[in-house]
């Protein structure tokens, strides 16, 4: 079995207006390199947050996540006023 991946400490900022990922975070485990992107992070965060795994983070900074990120919008409940 491999080893868990640990980050490399190196971060891809890629601004492509036609992507939803802008900050990927380059991990590596004894055979592989693969990046992950700050939004399946959150994703991965906001399940941990529903399966109490995590301290609740405020709505509002879901809100404001969801703006740049808007598939957190799945998992997040945007006021109609904030959309």
């Amino acid at each position: 079995m491999e080893k868990i991946a640990v980050p490399t400490g190196d971060v891809v900022k890629d601004m492509d207006v036609d992507r939803e990922e802008y900050l990927f975070f380059l991990l590596k485990n004894e055979t592989n390199e693969f990046t992950i992107g700050l939004g399946d992070i959150l994703e991965c965060l906001k399940f941990a947050e529903e399966q109490g795994e995590v301290p609740e983070l405020p709505q509002e900074w879901w809100w404001k996540m969801s703006e740049v990120y808007p598939r957190l919008e799945t998992y997040v409940d945007v006021p109609e006023d904030e959309k």
